[in-house]
């Protein structure tokens, strides 16, 4: 191995840094000084005046003070950020910046510029209620979650009354100028009261608003908290505690080259409740510059590409994201990495590679994972700790038992299935049995892992393969090359729980153009479900097979149920509150919504009459409530209709009786 070192160290000679001769012993050691040290050291003892700039430390590039007559606030007034461009949001990435109202619903906010109302949409979900405007600078300002258009409430109104649609778009051009109050928040959509703003160039470009001189209220600066080094499938992390003094593992010695991942997180405010992302990453290897990542422009087109730079992890709903470092990283070099947030708030570290390092602590790769098969930093891995508590696991081929006890092959720790695959060649499946003890949840276990290893370029993989009695096959396509020579990976197991069983796909995360996954199940042909890894809640396909093969497509490997579910949404008890129209806050008769699993898709998917007449409806996602304008409901006593069509098809019909105000 040093032959090899030393040759590439010679190869790389004359090509990067510099550091001050007084740095360097009188005998320069190739064999253990990093290759860039080596050369400066030789420089230096030759006489050579050697640049000891470490720009490592230089200061986050300059910024020219914005007056602040040209700092553009929504309200007028400071709010922090909940959300930051960029942000990690599974599928894609956060298109823009949300602002806290503090829980409450109404803040005016006003127009940035000059423009024109483009567009409104009314949604229960994703966007809800949001206004595009249009101004004279080109760009198109959206504002979010809104729960009242003020004076062009009236022209959505009568768009709902003529069309019989409680989701109605419309084009109402009117003109505002700076200043003018446009529209009032709310928290339609998705979500408590917020306000999400976009500023987009055209109908596929979208900026960091902070291009624009919005306000940013956050006072605290990124963290950095762990790291992940990897070469092939022989993987290292560093936990916070240890990367604060410097030091970083690498599971390989003195070898290139290393990849490098490190999870970051940035807050607007104590308490620090709403974890975001961050705009800028640069690290230097000692002077040279060697990666410089800013995140001020995004394409919709291309937000599959978040799994290239943001490795999904089991745990993704905890605090941090895992960004890569796409860098040739050398495992005898010093580093310096600066964080920087959306409001120009910087943290620096520094750090070198060692075998082990002091004070480094075992990080959480799981937060509600039932089985030992999880992803993590997009691999699938097979949690070996559990050896621990009596679990057992066998590496398999078909029938043929090829390690009876792969406790005995490995550490017990987290270990990626890939390394077990690169010592087990032709393995299809791992094991894993377990005591009611041993589990952890009173409940026996006897359960396969079933995998399929394919090359780092290939990018389709037809898989069949069968699990108990479920027969399992998958059509993949549009898988991206892969970045490392890590032996590539899918993994499925079956996971018990207490409300059902599902199947589990690994790695989650994965991003491609199509994933066609059918589900043929002698036990159970109900329909398919799809898990949210952060929600936690089931979704039904939308477009499935019916019978006892059920087959379904979409983008990302999710986790996949057959649910059956023949209730439909109920209702509680009608109470009055208000609601904001015309942007004031006017009586409002409110029905709440119930369901396990099968929600409505849209707000037309709920028609409400009283009298035979068509009264228009909101729908409320969070927390699932119909909310009807005051003056459109009969008298208190008397009976309004309300119908409800959900996902699965249920269709439902409720008369409620108006209560008292």
């Amino acid at each position: 191995m040093n032959k090899v070192w030393n040759s590439f160290s010679k190869i790389l000679l004359g090509s990067f840094v510099a550091l001050s001769a007084n740095v360097f012993a009188e005998e320069c050691d190739e064999a253990t000084m990093d290759a860039f040290a080596y050369e400066d050291c030789v420089k230096a003892n030759g006489g050579a005046v050697i640049d000891q700039t470490n720009f490592g430390s230089e200061a986050p590039e300059a910024k020219v003070p914005v007056p602040a007559e040209q700092i553009y606030s929504p309200f007028g007034k400071d709010a922090y950020l909940t959300s930051s461009f960029g942000e990690n949001r599974g599928t894609r990435y956060h298109a823009g910046l949300d602002y806290s109202t503090q829980m409450e619903e109404g803040w005016p906010i006003y127009a940035p510029e000059n423009g024109v109302v483009k567009e409104i949409r009314v949604s229960p979900f994703g966007y809800g209620k949001v206004m595009f405007f249009q101004g004279n600078s080109g760009k198109t300002w959206v504002f979010a979650h809104q729960s009242s258009f003020g004076v062009l409430d009236d022209a959505v109104m009568r768009q709902q009354y003529a069309t019989k649609k409680n989701d109605v778009t419309i084009k109402p051009g009117k003109a505002y100028k700076k200043g003018d109050t446009l529209t009032f928040s709310g928290s339609s959509g998705i979500g408590n009261p917020h306000l999400h703003l976009e500023v987009r160039l055209d109908n596929d470009r979208v900026i960091n608003p902070r291009l624009m001189n919005t306000a940013v209220s956050d006072s605290i600066a990124p963290q950095v908290l762990a790291a992940a080094v990897w070469q092939g499938n022989e993987l290292a992390f560093t936990s916070q505690e240890a990367l604060n003094k410097g030091c970083v593992v690498t599971p390989v010695k003195n070898e290139f080259s290393l990849n490098l991942a490190i999870k970051m997180v940035d807050y607007s405010r104590e308490p620090k409740d709403n974890p975001m992302s961050v705009r800028r990453i640069t690290v230097w290897r000692y002077d040279e510059k060697v990666f410089d990542q800013k995140l001020d422009t995004l394409r919709f087109s291309t937000q599959a590409k978040i799994r290239d730079q943001l490795l999904w992890a089991e745990e993704a709903d905890t605090a941090g994201d895992w960004h890569v470092i796409e860098a040739k990283i050398a495992p005898l070099s010093t580093y310096t990495m600066e964080v920087e947030d959306y409001n120009g708030n910087v943290t620096t570290k520094k750090f070198s590679f060692h075998p082990k390092c002091k004070g480094n602590v075992d990080l959480q790769m799981t937060k509600v994972q039932t089985s030992p098969l999880f992803t993590y930093l997009s691999r699938p891995m097979l949690d070996l700790f559990r050896c621990e508590n009596g679990m057992k696991f066998s590496a398999m081929k078909k029938d043929e038992v090829l390690s009876e006890d792969l406790c005995s092959v490995f550490n017990h720790k987290p270990v990626l299935v890939g390394k077990i695959m690169e010592t087990f060649p032709e393995m299809t499946g791992i094991r894993y049995v377990a005591d009611a003890a041993a589990t952890g949840d009173g409940k026996a276990v006897d359960e396969m892992i079933e995998v399929f290893g394919y090359g780092r370029y290939q990018s389709s993989v037809n898989w069949n393969t069968t699990l108990g009695d479920t027969k399992i096959s998958q059509k993949i396509s549009g898988i991206a090359a892969a970045k490392d020579s890590a032996i590539r990976v899918l993994a499925i197991t079956k996971t018990h729980t207490d409300s059902l069983d599902f199947i589990e796909f690994h790695p989650k995360g994965m991003q491609l153009k199509n994933w066609n996954v059918c589900i043929e199940n002698s036990d159970n042909n109900a329909p398919l479900y799809w898990l949210g890894e952060t929600s936690r809640n089931w979704f039904i396909f939308s477009k499935q097979t019916k019978g006892k093969n059920r087959c379904a497509s979409t983008n990302e490997l999710r986790d996949i149920a057959n649910i059956d579910n023949p209730d439909a949404p109920t209702l509680g008890f009608p109470y009055w509150d208000n609601m904001m129209i015309g942007g004031v806050r006017q009586p409002a008769l409110k029905v709440p919504m119930m369901f396990k699993y099968d929600g409505v898709a849209d707000g037309n998917a709920i028609t409400v009459k009283a009298k035979g007449k068509w009264i228009a409806a909101e729908y409320d996602s969070e927390p699932r409530e119909i909310i009807i304008e005051g003056e459109r409901v009969p008298d208190a006593g008397e009976e309004m209709t309300i119908q409800i069509v959900d996902e699965a098809g249920h269709k439902v019909s409720y008369d409620i009786t108006v209560p008292e105000m």
